[in-house]
């Protein structure tokens, strides 16, 4: 009896380790990664900002402006390790109804390392020609402190997103990323403009122009989980005349994630990490402890004790006998 229950208890052990052992490096990998059902939508506000009202071609100084960014996730397009989500953000002056702006984008990525590849419909502003590259609307998982290309729809190409610290984020230790575009020329058509509203005065009539785009982003990343917790963007928008002098600003804009979108990411971002934490420590650590408590059990009870038993009980059945 005490054979079998050493036998019993060692292979319960072995296969605890094992199963331990499969969970961390294993199931781990494949369990923690961009899920492909998202939904999320962040707020970011700005104070004081100014912009082009297209409708009575005026210049709006002093406006309060929200960027809503809407993220839903597209099941039965994700596949094999890619996940595909679908993003718009709007960005409008909300005291006066007035749309500024409208962005599209479609990706799809690895769902850990949030590099970006060109299948599933993957477009911005509708157009599938658009090459994406880099990481986009998700970050790696295992983020760590350096250099990455962050892709920005208004340019249509990635830019380095650089590591420049730590902070805290209400109370949360964050990975700060900043992301800084040069004035960019962008590839949209534009209509021409009035040359009074390029301040070349009122005799000029339609002036062909460039739309330029620039911006400083602010990323402050969770390195538990690679999901970004806080964000702050700095943008200029301007048209300028294709030849000669000529400039109209379209949007001068400093926008900060709303105090409510933050917390909501961190909490989320928390939850993660807790998820994340029992996969890949506290149920391998049990299972590992577990094991050796079990193989060690096993071991004591089966071995050498019964062998050496034989011997003595066979060497009386001999004395007996004679």
């Amino acid at each position: 009896m005490r054979h079998v229950l050493g036998t019993v208890l060692t292979g319960v052990g072995a296969f605890v380790l094992v199963i331990g052992f499969l969970i961390r490096f294993y199931a781990a990998p494949r369990l923690i990664m961009a899920p492909t059902d998202a939904y999320q939508v962040t707020r970011l506000r700005a104070e004081g900002a100014s912009y082009f009202d297209a409708k009575s071609l005026r210049l709006r100084k002093g406006a309060t402006i929200t960027a809503t960014n809407t993220v839903r996730g597209d099941v039965l397009a994700s596949h094999d390790g890619v996940a595909v989500w679908d993003s718009v953000t709007t960005v409008q002056d909300v005291a006066r109804g007035y749309l500024i702006d409208i962005r599209t984008q479609r990706v799809a990525f690895d769902r850990r390392s949030g590099r970006l590849t060109s299948c599933c419909g993957a477009a911005v502003q509708g157009d599938v020609t658009a090459r994406q590259d880099g990481i986009g609307l998700f970050w790696p998982v295992d983020v760590t402190r350096r250099t990455y290309q962050l892709y920005d729809v208004q340019t249509r190409r990635a830019w380095p997103v650089v590591f420049q610290g730590e902070e805290r984020v209400e109370g949360v230790r964050a990975y700060r990323f900043v992301q800084r575009i040069p004035a960019t020329k962008v590839t949209e058509a534009v209509p021409d403009m009035p040359g009074e509203m390029l301040g070349l005065g009122k005799k000029r009539g339609g002036v062909p122009v460039d739309r330029y785009y620039e911006a400083e982003a602010t990323y402050w990343v969770d390195p538990r989980t690679g999901a970004p917790i806080d964000q702050r963007q700095r943008a200029l928008s301007t048209l300028r005349a294709k030849t000669g002098p000529g400039r109209l600003v379209v949007a001068d804009l400093d926008l900060r994630m709303s105090p409510e979108t933050r917390r909501e990411l961190i909490a989320r971002s928390d939850d993660g990490a807790e998820k994340i934490r029992l996969v890949e420590t506290a149920v391998p650590l049990a299972c590992g402890i577990a094991g050796l408590v079990a193989l060690a059990a096993g071991l004591a009870a089966s071995p050498r004790g019964g062998r050496r038993a034989r011997p003595r009980r066979e060497a009386e059945r001999a004395a007996v006998a004679t």
